[in-house]
C-alpha cells in the first residue's frame, strides 16, 4: 500500500509540476542538485561534493527512519535532482515505484557497491517481522555503512557519479574523496587495534543494526531485537537471556543505540549494577548533532571513544 500510495503521489505530482522542472525558480544557484535518503548518503555525498551541489536528507533529523515515507514536496525534490542517492532493501521500497513515474533521474543505490550480509537471527532475539530485503527467500540487514570498509566503497561510488555529472570538477572531487577515505581509513585502523583480540559478548538491550561492524572486527553479540524490528518489549525469556549472558563472558556494559528510549538496556544495566552506554549506529542523527555538522567519521569517533573506556 505504501509503494502503491507514493507512485500515484508521484504521478500526480510530476504532472502538475513538470512544467517547472527546468525553470529558474525550482533552482536557487547553479549547484547541482544531490537528494539523499538518510543520513550516512548524506554526509557522503556532502563530502565528495563539497561546495558544488546542495545536498538534501529527506529523512529530517531525529525521526524514526524505517517508517519514513516521502511527501509530495519531496517527490518533487528527486524528480529535479542531478543524482539521488539511496539504501536500497525494504524500508526504500517506496523509490521504485516513485523512479517508475520520473523520468530521467540518475541514481545511485548504496547497496548495489556492496556485499549484502544475510540478516542473522541468533540466541535469545525476538522473532517478529521486520523490514529488510528478501531476495530468493533470503533477508539481507541494511545497514551496509556501519563497516568502514563498505563506507569506502559507497564514498568510491558517489565520487565516481559526481565526476559524471560535472567532468570539470574531477580534480575537486578526487582530492575531497581521498581526503575523506583517509579519515575512514585511520577510523578503521584504529577500531582494528582496540578491538583486536575481543572475545567478550557484546550485549544490546536493544535492536541490532550492526551486523556489518561486528563482522569487519569479528566481534560477538547478543541483542533483543533484529535489526529492523518494530517491537520495543522484549519476553521474559529474553530479558533472563541477556541477564544470564552478562553474568558470563560479556563485556561489562549493556549497549543501545541512538534514537531509542534505551529502557531496557537502563533495566539491564541497573539488574547488574553496570552501565548502560549508546552504540551510535549512524542510521540518523538528532536534530542537534545535525546543526552542529557531525559527521559520519565523528560519530563512529564518538563510539571508538565509548569502547575504549569500557573494553
Amino acid at each position: 500500500m505504501k509503494r502503491l500510495m507514493a507512485l500515484l503521489a508521484a504521478l500526480i505530482m510530476l504532472c502538475g509540476c513538470s512544467a517547472g522542472k527546468g525553470e529558474s525558480s525550482e533552482k536557487l544557484s547553479e549547484k547541482l542538485s544531490v537528494v539523499t535518503t538518510i543520513f550516512p548518503a548524506y554526509d557522503f555525498a556532502r563530502q565528495v561534493f563539497g561546495d558544488t551541489a546542495e545536498v538534501t536528507m529527506l529523512l529530517k533529523p531525529g525521526t524514526e527512519s524505517h517508517t519514513y515515507d516521502p511527501t509530495a514536496r519531496d517527490i518533487v525534490k528527486i524528480n529535479d535532482c542531478d543524482l539521488f542517492i539511496f539504501n536500497g532493501g525494504e524500508s526504500d521500497s517506496w523509490v521504485e515505484g516513485i523512479l517508475e513515474a520520473a523520468e530521467g533521474v540518475r541514481t545511485l543505490c548504496m547497496m548495489d557497491v556492496v556485499e549484502a550480509l544475510e540478516e542473522e537471527h541468533i540466541e535469545g532475539m525476538e522473532e517478529e517481522t521486520h523490514e529488510h530485503e528478501k531476495t530468493d527467500g533470503a533477508e539481507y540487514d541494511e545497514h551496509i555503512w556501519t563497516s568502514p570498509k563498505n563506507a569506502v566503497k559507497i564514498v568510491e561510488s558517489i565520487k565516481s557519479a559526481a565526476v559524471e555529472i560535472a567532468p570539470e570538477n574531477k580534480e575537486l572531487y578526487s582530492d575531497a574523496t581521498d581526503k575523506y577515505i583517509g579519515e575512514i581509513n585511520e577510523l578503521d585502523s584504529d577500531f582494528k587495534q582496540l578491538l583486536d583480540g575481543e572475545s567478550r559478548y557484546f550485549v544490546f538491550g536493544d535492536r541490532f543494526p550492526l551486523l556489518y561492524f561486528f563482522r569487519e572486527y569479528g566481534l560477538n553479540y547478543c541483542a533483543a531485537f533484529p535489526g529492523c524490528g518494530s517491537e520495543t518489549e522484549p519476553s521474559a525469556r529474553t530479558i533472563g537471556f541477556l541477564l544470564n549472558k552478562l553474568d558470563g563472558d560479556a563485556v561489562r556494559t549493556v549497549f543501545y543505540i541512538e534514537l531509542s528510549n534505551h529502557k531496557l538496556a537502563d533495566t539491564l544495566a541497573a539488574e547488574k549494577g553496570i552501565g548502560a552506554e549508546e552504540f551510535h549506529t549512524c542510521h540518523n542523527i538528532t536534530a542537534e548533532d545535525f546543526a552542529a555538522g557531525e559527521t559520519y567519521v565523528s560519530l563512529m569517533r564518538r563510539n571508538y571513544k565509548m569502547l575504549k573506556e569500557v573494553l
